[in-house]
């Protein structure tokens, strides 16, 4: 089975499980957040939701590739696209949090929701292992 394929057998957890976990609590804590504070709040939630899911996308592409090959001819270069992505992303919470683009505990909860959609799918995937049938 491929590391990105959304069918995985019960009790296993795929990327692709993680990915649309993750986007789901993107759209409820976005929602969320619009009910319950403001646009603005809202508006943080979602840009730091949007960039570590994004960044996770590429991360994710990354790996495939660096396992499907051989790892000495990938190894460097997916190092290489990890710290530059790593410093981008550094580099856009920068100026969001220094020009006050963005509420800064909003941004913190969006920057979560990869953590929360792995909790989730380990979740489900324990459910459906210790389910009594």
């Amino acid at each position: 089975m491929a590391a990105g394929d959304l069918k995985a057998s019960a009790g296993e957890v795929s990327l692709g499980k993680v990915m649309i976990f993750s986007w789901l609590l993107l759209g409820a804590l976005t929602g969320l957040a619009w009910l319950g504070y403001s646009g603005f709040h809202a508006f943080s939630v979602f840009v730091g939701g949007a960039i570590v899911n994004v960044s996770f996308l590429f991360l994710k592409r990354d790996l495939v590739r660096l396992l499907a090959g051989p790892l000495d001819a990938v190894k460097p270069l997916f190092f290489m696209r990890y710290y530059l992505r790593l410093s981008v992303v550094v580099g856009v919470l920068f100026l969001l949090i220094r020009y006050q683009l963005v509420h800064a505990l909003a941004l913190l909860v969006g920057l979560s929701t990869v953590l929360l959609g792995i909790g989730l799918a380990v979740m489900v995937a324990a459910k459906s292992i210790y389910s009594t049938k």
